[in-house]
């Protein structure tokens, strides 16, 4: 799930700003990877403790490669009694949603149950004036023209306690938008919108009859043994032990943060309900990644980006594509009320690096610390000379402040 349609695309235009900036990191351009070198948990505390200094409640970040995991946490995760933020804390992981959603859709075009060319109107008939035109591909791609649904309902978690109980179906999701027309022909550009999830979670109930968090257990959380990670539906509550989460009042930059703990999280569903904790979403990467969920047809499909207009930065089938001198990054971020965090992988699935804040709306010094530190790390899962560095140059910190300015116009 994203933030509203005032700053679009949650994280990912943070992703695409990391596209562009990773290309001017001070890596060995066209250097091959190495042996990733090791980051000792003091350093990487030492990363975070920025986050905090900057005004973040708490960060944390989990690094694994293959001499093993390096993990850290800095500041609270609850501001009310000053509990430290761990890394195994359970939270909202947003739009990390997303890669899980696409992989069952991808596991049921691997049995036959489903085609990418397949239509919304073939699954799901009536739902969109225009469903006939829009394909399961196009759906998990973002290149749909289907608009984002979230800016209501965001709106009415930050205006309205009492809209973080409301429960909301699939169908009333996709409602807020159905009578917009397409924000462009499908398939002819590329635009992020968790409306395009909500149906794709919706046709994997059509096509298999069940529960899309049965389906989710069923088939990657049972068999990756991913014990901390959850498909809460109208559960506000995130099981023990957890970090609380934090923002700024909407199109605020500083204020007293708001608590949205507890939140029903049906408003995002398929595009940003999972509860998850860094070591478990490093998890799941590595297996995809290495080849344990999908057949190699189905992952070079995920995993092949279709260009977004951001240089470096493409979108594959539920997967953030990003493309360096050193190599190629794969994940995806998420934000939802409360929380932003981001998970990158090698393409091999061998090396993972994951950091989250327990605030989501922040202040420009946050946004900027944040973005900073899971660059550095990000460019050490392809370098190990960059791994360790904890400041970066100033071409960087100017491509920083100029994709912050984007995010802010949005």
């Amino acid at each position: 799930m994203t933030r509203p349609a005032t700053r679009t695309l949650s994280t990912v235009l943070v992703v695409a700003l990391a596209a562009g900036v990773l290309l001017l990191a001070p890596a060995r351009a066209g250097a091959a990877p190495g042996p990733s070198a090791r980051i000792d948990p003091g350093e990487l505390r030492g990363l975070l403790d920025q986050i905090v200094a900057a005004g973040a409640p708490g960060a944390a970040a989990r690094i694994r490669d293959e001499d093993g995991v390096t993990q850290a946490g800095s500041g609270v995760a609850d501001l009310r009694n000053g509990r430290p933020m761990r890394p195994w804390l359970h939270y909202r992981v947003g739009s990390v949603t997303k890669p899980f959603v696409a992989t069952v859709v991808l596991q049921l075009v691997a049995e036959g149950r489903l085609s990418l060319q397949d239509t919304v109107e073939r699954w799901l008939p009536g739902i969109l004036p225009y469903g006939d035109q829009v394909t399961i591909r196009e759906l998990l791609s973002h290149t749909s023209g289907v608009p984002d649904y979230t800016l209501e309902p965001i709106i009415r978690l930050y205006t309205d306690p009492q809209a973080r109980f409301r429960a909301w179906t699939p169908r009333e999701l996709v409602a807020l938008v159905a009578d917009q027309p397409p924000d462009f022909p499908p398939g002819t550009a590329w635009s992020y919108s968790n409306t395009g999830y909500i149906l794709a979670g919706m046709i994997i109930e059509a096509a298999t009859g069940h529960k899309l968090g049965r389906e989710l257990a069923r088939r990657i959380l049972r068999p990756l043994g991913l014990r901390n990670t959850f498909f809460p539906i109208n559960r506000p509550t995130i099981p023990r032990p957890y970090a609380r989460g934090y923002s700024l009042p909407l199109g605020q930059e500083q204020g007293p943060l708001l608590d949205f703990t507890v939140l029903n999280p049906s408003v995002a569903w398929a595009a940003g309900a999972l509860v998850s904790n860094l070591g478990d979403l490093e998890h799941f990467f590595r297996a995809l990644l290495g080849g344990r969920l999908l057949p190699p047809r189905l992952l070079t499909a995920m995993t092949t980006p279709v260009p977004t207009g951001q240089p470096g930065f493409g979108y594959g089938l539920g997967l953030i594509v990003i493309d360096t001198p050193a190599g190629r990054l794969l994940g995806h971020d998420g934000a939802i009320p409360g929380f932003l965090n981001i998970v990158l992988s090698t393409e091999d699935g061998r090396r993972q690096v994951g950091v989250m804040m327990n605030e989501e709306f922040s202040t420009p010094a946050v946004s900027e610390a944040f973005n900073q530190v899971f660059m550095t790390l990000a460019m050490g899962l392809l370098d190990g000379a960059a791994s360790g560095v904890a400041s970066t140059n100033a071409s960087l910190r100017a491509a920083v402040r100029a994709g912050m300015t984007v995010r802010a116009q949005q």
